[in-house]
C-alpha cells in the first residue's frame, strides 16, 4: 500500500471531519446547553488531531490540541459557552481548513500563521476573556517555549511539545507511556507486513501517539531493521513485550518507561493504539475520551478495509450507456420470446432480467449524489454573512437527501450561493424594518430540493421585502436594455425576469456582498449549460421563490408508454397519478378549458395530438373510450388525453442534443425493443 492512498484517505476524512465542526458548532451556537453536541464537537477534534499527528502533520496538529483543550474546558463547564468564544474556534477551523486545502495541492501547511490564533485560544483557555486573549496576540506575545526532551530518551526520538502534553493528560489519566523499540530479524522479507502486525498488536493495547520512523516509511520499508513507538497505555511492560514478541521474525523488543522530570527507567511495557498502517486517532489523554478514540479506530479498520475509488466521470458515463443498450437489447429480446413463444428464452430472460436491474441500479446510484454535499457548506455561511450584515436570519434546509448527478452537484455551488448571498443582502430585510413591517425579526431564508418527475428542483427562498416591478423596469431602461414603451407593456413577472440578464443590476454601488440582480445572468447561464432552467417567483413585502430545475441527463426509469395516432410517447412513471377512461360527455367547459371531475376535483385536461401538431388518422367517434393520463408537477394536476395506452415499460432517457434542445415539452427521448425511438414528455411543461 502507497502513502498517497493514505494522503487521499487523511483528505476526504479531514474535510468531514471539519464540515461535522462547522455544523456542530453552528448547532451549539443556538444551544449552547446542548452538552451532546459538544461531545461531539470534541471527538471530531480529537479524532482529527490524531490523523494529523500520525500523517506527520505537527502544525494542524498542534493546532487541534490547542482547541481541543479549551473544548474540553468548556465540556467541564470551567468556561461558560459564548458566542465571542464560538467565533475563535470558527476562526480555528478556518485555519485548519486552509492547512488541509494546502496539504491537498502539495503545499506546506506552515504557509497559514497561526501564531496568534493559538496565543488567544490558550490565553482564553487560561481564564481570560476573549478581547484581552485577542489584545495579548496581536501584542505579539512570545510562544510557549518548547518543553525539554524527556531524560534518557532512545538516540533519534524526539517528542514535540504536542506530544508532551499528550503524554502528561495521560500519566493524570492514570496511564503509563513508553517506548517500544522493535527489532525485526536480518532475515525478514516483508518487514512492512511485520511492523504493521506489530502496530495491530500494540493498538489492541493503548494508543500511539507517534513512530519513528513515520508510519509512511514503515509501510514503505524505509527503514532498517528497527523501529520506535512511543505509547500510552494502563497494561503491563510485560504484556506489550509478549504481544510483539509473539509475531514471527521479530529478534527483539525493549520497553522503556517515559519520565518527563527523571531519566526513564526500564520497565515491563504498557499497550499502543493507533495504527501506524492507517492515519487513525491520536491517544485518548483522558478516560472520558477514549472510549471515542477507540471508536474511531475501528471505524477507520472498516475504512480501510473497504477502500474508496476514484473514477473518471467519462467512464461512468461509458458505463452507463453500455449499460442502456443492455437495457434496450433485455427489451428486444423479450419481445421476441413473446412473439415467437420461446418457453427457454423467455425463462432465461427471466433471470437476466434481475441481473439487469440490479446492474443498472447500482451503476445510477454510483453516479448519484445527495444535494447534502453541496448544501452543508451553506448554514456556517449564512451565519457569517448575517453577522457582517447585523441581520437576525434562519435558515431552513429541506430534501438534502434528494440525490442529482455527481457532475450536475460539482456545478451548482456557485449559483446557488449567488442566490443565498443575494437573499440575505437585499432579499431580508433589517430587523427594525422587519419589525416596523410588521414581521419577526428574524428571516427567514429556505433552501429546499425535491424531484418532481424526472426534474431535480432545487429553490432558494426568502420572506424579505420581494422584487419591486417598477424598479426593474425603470434599471433596465436606464441601462439601455429595453425602450420605455415595451418597459411599460411588461407584465410584473416578465419584468422581474430582467434580472438575469447579462449585466443587470439593481445595485447603487458594487460590494462584495452584492444587490439582488448582480450576478443573475452568470446563475442563468451556468444553470443553462446545465440543461436546466432558473426562473423567480415573488410579492412585495412578502418574499421571493427563485426556482431552479435540472433534468436528469441520463438515467434508466419506469415510464408509461402511449399512443398518439401512429405516434409513441413515455411519460415518466414518477409523474403519473392515474389512468383513466372516460366518455366525451364526462369533459365539461370552465372558462373556455376543458376539464374533467375526479373525486370532487376539477382538472383541466390538455389533449396531446393538439399540443404536439400530430396529424389527425381517424377520427373518434362521440361513442369511443379517452385515454386520459392525470399526471402532477407540484400541487398541479392535468389530464393528458392520448389514444391508446401501451404500458409500462423500463426507458434509457437519451438526450436531444443541442440541435433540439430548446424543444418544450419533450425532455428526451427513448429506443424502444423493437428499435423504434419514443419521445420522452416534459410533464412539467405540459402543467
Amino acid at each position: 500500500m502507497e502513502t498517497n492512498q493514505y494522503m487521499e484517505m487523511f483528505l476526504d476524512e479531514s474535510r468531514e471531519h471539519l464540515q461535522s465542526l462547522n455544523d456542530g458548532l453552528l448547532s451549539l451556537e443556538n444551544d449552547p446547553e446542548d452538552l451532546s453536541v459538544l461531545n461531539e464537537i470534541f471527538r471530531n477534534a480529537h479524532t482529527l488531531k490524531g490523523m494529523s499527528a500520525t500523517m506527520g502533520y505537527t502544525k494542524t496538529a498542534e493546532l487541534t490540541h490547542d482547541m481541543e483543550n479549551l473544548l474540553d474546558m468548556l465540556r467541564k463547564e470551567q468556561l461558560k459557552v459564548s458566542s465571542e468564544i464560538i467565533d475563535v474556534i470558527f476562526k480555528c477551523v478556518d485555519s485548519l481548513q486552509e492547512m488541509v486545502e494546502n496539504i491537498g495541492n502539495g503545499e506546506s501547511e506552515d504557509l497559514v500563521d497561526v501564531s496568534d490564533l493559538v496565543r488567544m485560544v490558550n490565553a482564553i483557555a487560561k481564564g481570560e476573556s476573549v478581547q484581552q486573549a485577542g489584545n495579548e496576540a496581536s501584542g505579539g506575545a512570545p510562544a510557549a517555549a518548547k518543553p525539554a526532551a524527556a531524560a534518557g530518551m532512545p538516540e533519534g526520538c524526539e517528542l514535540n511539545d504536542t506530544d508532551m502534553l499528550v503524554i502528561k493528560e495521560a500519566k493524570s489519566s492514570g496511564l503509563i507511556p513508553y517506548w517500544v523499540h522493535v527489532e525485526i530479524a536480518d532475515t525478514c522479507l516483508l518487514k512492512s507486513a511485520r511492523s504493521y502486525m506489530v502496530m495491530n498488536v500494540l493498538d489492541e493495547l493503548g494508543d500511539v501517539i507517534k513512530s519513528i520512523p513515520p508510519a509512511q516509511d514503515l509501510e514503505q520499508e524505509k527503514f532498517d531493521h528497527s523501529f520506535d513507538v512511543c505509547l500510552v497505555t494502563d497494561a503491563d511492560a510485560k504484556k506489550v513485550e509478549d504481544g510483539v514478541v509473539a509475531i514471527s521474525e521479530i529478534s527483539g523488543v525493549k520497553v522503556t518507561e517515559i519520565n518527563l522530570e527523571e531519566a526513564p527507567k526500564e520497565a515491563p511495557a504498557p499497550a499502543a493504539a493507533s495504527k501506524a498502517a492507517a492515519p487513525a486517532a491520536a491517544p485518548a489523554a483522558k478516560p472520558a475520551a477514549k472510549a471515542s478514540a477507540n471508536n474511531a479506530k475501528h471505524d477507520k479498520k472498516a475504512h480501510v478495509a473497504g477502500q474508496s475509488v476514484r473514477v473518471d466521470i467519462e467512464k461512468l458515463d461509458t458505463l452507463m450507456n453500455l449499460v442502456g443498450e443492455l437495457v434496450t437489447n433485455k427489451v428486444r429480446l423479450e419481445q421476441i420470446g413473446m412473439t415467437h413463444r420461446l418457453t427457454e428464452l423467455t425463462e432465461t430472460l427471466e433471470q437476466m432480467d434481475r441481473v439487469t436491474t440490479d446492474l443498472q441500479s447500482v451503476v445510477m446510484k454510483v453516479r448519484m449524489v445527495p444535494v447534502s454535499q453541496v448544501f452543508n457548506r451553506f448554514p456556517r455561511m449564512v451565519r457569517d454573512l448575517a453577522k457582517e450584515l447585523n441581520k437576525d436570519i434562519n435558515l431552513t434546509i429541506e430534501g438534502e437527501d434528494t440525490e442529482l448527478d455527481r457532475t450536475v452537484i460539482d456545478e451548482i455551488g456557485d449559483p446557488l450561493m449567488h442566490l443565498l448571498r443575494n437573499s440575505l443582502d437585499h432579499g431580508v430585510e433589517h430587523p427594525d424594518e422587519r419589525e416596523a413591517k410588521g414581521k419577526p425579526r428574524t428571516g427567514e431564508v429556505g433552501l429546499i430540493a425535491r424531484h418532481e418527475g424526472n426534474n431535480v428542483v432545487i429553490m432558494v427562498t426568502d420572506d424579505g421585502s420581494g422584487i419591486n416591478a417598477d424598479k426593474i423596469r425603470n434599471k433596465a431602461v436606464e441601462k439601455g436594455m429595453i425602450s420605455r414603451d415595451e418597459a411599460d407593456a411588461l407584465p410584473d413577472a416578465d419584468a422581474v425576469r430582467l434580472i438575469f440578464l447579462p449585466g443587470f443590476s439593481t445595485a447603487e454601488q458594487i460590494t462584495d456582498v452584492s444587490g439582488r440582480g448582480v450576478g443573475m445572468d452568470v446563475v442563468r447561464s451556468k444553470i443553462e449549460s446545465l440543461g436546466g432552467h432558473v426562473d423567480v417567483e415573488t410579492k412585495i413585502d412578502e418574499g421571493s421563490v427563485f426556482k431552479i430545475k435540472l433534468p436528469l441527463t441520463l438515467a434508466i426509469i419506469q415510464a408509461m408508454l402511449v399512443k398518439v395516432q401512429d405516434e409513441m410517447y413515455a411519460i415518466p412513471l414518477g409523474s403519473i397519478d392515474s389512468t383513466i377512461n372516460i366518455t366525451p360527455d364526462d369533459i365539461k367547459t370552465v372558462q373556455n378549458k376543458e376539464v374533467i371531475v375526479i373525486r370532487g376535483q376539477i382538472i383541466p385536461i390538455t389533449r396531446l395530438n393538439e399540443v404536439l401538431s400530430v396529424p389527425k388518422g381517424k377520427e373518434s367517434t362521440d361513442e369511443d373510450d379517452i385515454f386520459v393520463v392525470v399526471v402532477h408537477v407540484g400541487d398541479h394536476k392535468i389530464g393528458i388525453v392520448v389514444d391508446n395506452l401501451i404500458g409500462q415499460q423500463e426507458i434509457v432517457i437519451k438526450t436531444l442534443g443541442k440541435l433540439l434542445s430548446g424543444l418544450k415539452m419533450l425532455a428526451g427521448a427513448t429506443i424502444l425493443g423493437d428499435g423504434h425511438v419514443a419521445m420522452i414528455l416534459d410533464v412539467s411543461a405540459l402543467v
